[in-house]
Formats: C-alpha cells, structure tokens, sequence
C-alpha cells in the first residue's frame, strides 16, 4: 500500500441504517452496500451530533458538536467561522488533493459556503427529484478521481481525498423504475395513511401531493419509493467502486459510507420526515473499509464527531491546533473489544428544537420550548409544545414507543443531570450563549408547509 491512503467519503443523505440488509433489513434493498459491508468495519451505533443536513455534515468534516460550531439549523442560520478548519482544509494542507461532488454549498440561498474550503475541486450540484441525478453524480465523482489518477502518475505523495455526496433516499421519494415497484407489497405498511393525514391534515396532504405518487393512499407505497432510492443510490455506490478499481485506485484507498440521518416512519407520530431526535433519525449508516484491515462489526458507541480525526489519523493528516469534540475510532477499527463513548448528546433546531443523551442503554430527549428571550418555540405541527422530557431503555424498547420519564424519577434525573453537565461543557468551547436558545427554527412549520405547497401539484 502507498505510504498514505487516498480517503473516498460517500454521504448518503437520509439513510436510514435498518433499511439496509447488512443492517438487518428483511427487503433486499442494498446487494452492492452488504457487499461493500463484507469488506468493511461497520458500526451499529454511528450517532449524529446534530441533525439535519447541515449541522450533521458540518460536524463530521469538522469533528466539533454542533454546540462547539455553532451550526444547529437547516437551512443554516449560522455561518461557522474561519477560525474553524474542516477535513479537506486540513487534508490539502497536509498534500492531499481534494475534490468533491456535492450541493452542500448551495443549500439555503448559499449559507453553507464553508463546505467549499479547502477543495481545489468543487462540482456542485441543485438538488433535483425524480431523475438520475444520482447517475449523473457518480459520473462527476468518476471524472474527478480520473484526475486524480492521472496526476498520481507523477512521482511523489499525492493522494486523493473525495467527498461524493448522494441525495437519494431524500424526499420527496421519487426513484426511477425499476426501482419504484422494486420492494412494494401492497396493503404491507405498518400505518393506515388516512390516520397520518389526520395527524395534520395540511401538511400531509401537501407533503404526499409533493411525492407525485401513483398509490396515494397505501402506505406500503410510500416506504417502497424510499427503499426504492435506496436501491437506486446502491447501484451507483457500486458504479463508483466499480469505477476506482479500474482506475487502479481502490487497493490503497479508505473507502467510507455513511448518512448524515435517518429517517421516520411512525416514531414519534414524524413520518416520512427526519426530526425528533429519535434513534430512526439518530442513529446513522457507518462503514469503512481500510486496506489491510480485516472487515468485522462494532458495536461501540460513536459520534459523528469521530470521522474527521479518525480520516485524519488514518491518512497521516496534522490535526488543527484546537481541541477537538472527537476523537480517533482507530483503536476501535483495530480492537472489536474497545470502548467507544459513554454518551452522545444530539441538538436539533430546523422544525422544531430539542437536546438529548443516548448512552449504550438509554436516552432522554429534552424539548426546548422557548428562546433565551422567552419567544415561544412550537412543535413540529406548529403547535404549543410541552416541555416535559422523555426517557426510553433502549435495550427492551429499541423502537423507543415508551416514555419511562414518569416511571422512573431517578433514571430521568440522572440523564438529565448528565445532558446539562455535557451541554455546559461543549459551551465551555467557545464561551458564548447556547445556539439552541439564540438562533432560532430553520425551517418552522408554516414555512415549510408553504415551501411544500407551492411546489405540490396543482389539483393534489
């Protein structure tokens, strides 16, 4: 193997790791991704910092929480600052070429201009449903790491580092056939989508009208459009290995999947949507396959906080001068047996805001009902929110449909001590006011139901 590996980091927006048969999923969603799994360390408990998009992608090419970094909201209403180094800065730096594919930089009328540093190479993109554009995204990633490959003829260390970033399986779903019918069993969903509607009856039928789906009324169909882009993205991640390896590139190349999220189908009363911060959302896709490592499973506890210096250790990359949220996963990718952490503490704060603490066992989700002026911050429905927390045993109800707040007092006070403590401690970073308490929703609900409604189709 070369002296320092080229590094290739696939983002798959909105994926949702029990949706994958290397993760356990009954529908054969994922052959190209459980092949790729064979070959990699795949970890079970990969946990976002901060959801949505935004401050999920911003914490793994930084390795701060979002607390740290200040970005919260999708789309962002913080600009993180200069004085904040990411992955590929630090990687060009350090002699990387860097590229990447990707649309992160446009999102919200452009305010998340900082995911364009440090790449010498950025082929962005508009998000845009029902097509091929994921096709049309692996041929960029393809052509970039042609380059690469040409320049690599040259004597030196000149590695490669590539970010690809696929938004399929976002909504609205819309995948391409065959993939549209691929996994639908008719009359197999697990909720009648008559009682979603009535959860709020406007936004659902905007939302589902958004979709343009042929079966509007089956629930089953809806999950067979989102595991259908699965499908969809699946064959291009394995167009791009594909690819490498007859570039001649894949032997020396760390090669790491992941999702910046899940996605909801029932927990918490969200469906088709990625808010609350329950582990459907939470708990996201991390696979990484390193030359000369054997592939195998962990089930430590890990933060997206850990990618940025995990790449880093790994590709021999000078970590910034400031400390860091995360840490390098390298004794966990070495050592099954190793820890990970005690705990991960996940914000939200684009349609409704909220804090919460997941140990290996437990969690408790803290809503936050009010800015630190007292303006009133309502629920994902827009409704007036209650502030009373919830606390779930992960163990017997990994489905996390319990609340044991009432039940058990003292487990409550125990994860809620433990948030507060870790809340106080991240702030300690950069000493300023909570951004949960100052910034506000990204997106609240009368925003993004306009946003649907005048994209919906006319007489749905």
């Amino acid at each position: 193997m070369r002296r320092r590996p080229h590094i290739v980091v696939v983002g798959i927006d909105t994926l949702r790791p029990d949706h994958l048969g290397c993760y356990g999923y009954q529908h054969p969603t994922s052959p190209g991704l459980d092949a790729l799994a064979a070959q990699s360390v795949v970890f079970d408990a990969f946990c976002a910092a901060g959801i949505p998009t935004t401050p999920a992608f911003t914490t793994l090419l930084t390795g701060l929480h979002p607390l740290v970094h200040q970005v919260v909201t999708h789309p962002a209403r913080h600009r993180m600052g200069g004085q904040i180094a990411s992955l590929p800065q630090l990687a060009q730096e350090a002699g990387y070429h860097t590229a990447a594919c990707d649309n992160l930089v446009v999102q919200g009328s452009g305010r998340g201009s900082w995911f364009a540093r440090g790449f010498e190479q950025y082929s962005g993109f508009v998000y845009t449903p029902f097509g091929d554009q994921s096709a049309r995204i692996t041929d960029a990633a393809l052509s970039l790491a042609a380059d690469a490959a040409d320049a690599a003829d040259a004597p030196g260390d000149d590695p490669l580092l590539l970010f690809v970033h696929y938004w399929d399986p976002h909504t609205p779903y819309g995948p391409r056939p065959p993939y549209d019918t691929l996994h639908y069993e008719p009359g197999s969903g697990p909720f009648d989508l008559a009682d979603v509607r009535a959860l709020s009856p406007d936004y659902y039928d905007a939302f589902l009208a958004d979709m343009r789906l042929r079966h509007p009324d089956d629930y089953a169909y809806v999950m067979a459009q989102y595991d259908g882009e699965i499908s969809q993205v699946d064959a291009q991640v394995t167009r791009l290995v594909e690819g490498l390896t007859g570039l001649g590139l894949w032997d020396d190349t760390v090669f790491v999947v992941l999702s910046d999220h899940g996605e909801c189908f029932g927990e918490g009363d969200f469906h088709f949507d990625h808010h609350g911060l329950y582990d459907a959302v939470t708990r996201t896709v991390l696979m990484m396959r390193v030359p000369d490592l054997a592939p195998g499973r962990r089930g430590a506890l890990v933060s997206h906080e850990d990618l940025l210096p995990t790449l880093c250790d790994l590709g021999e990359i000078p970590l910034p001068a400031y400390p860091l949220t995360g840490t390098s996963l390298r004794p966990v990718l070495t050592d099954p047996t190793a820890p990970g952490r005690e705990h991960v503490v996940t914000v939200e704060s684009t349609r409704q805001a909220s804090v919460s603490v997941r140990t290996a066992g437990h969690k408790l989700i803290q809503p936050v009902t009010a800015l630190a002026d007292g303006t009133p911050l309502p629920d994902f429905y827009g409704r007036t929110r209650r502030p009373d927390p919830l606390v779930f045993d992960l163990q017997a109800d990994p489905g996390e449909r319990h609340d044991l707040s009432g039940e058990c007092p003292e487990l409550t006070e125990r994860l809620r001590a433990l948030l507060e403590h870790e809340r106080t401690r991240l702030l300690a970073y950069h000493g300023g006011p909570d951004p949960l308490l100052t910034q506000g929703l990204g997106l609240p609900f009368e925003r993004f139901l306009a946003r649907v409604l005048a994209r919906a189709p006319a007489g749905r």
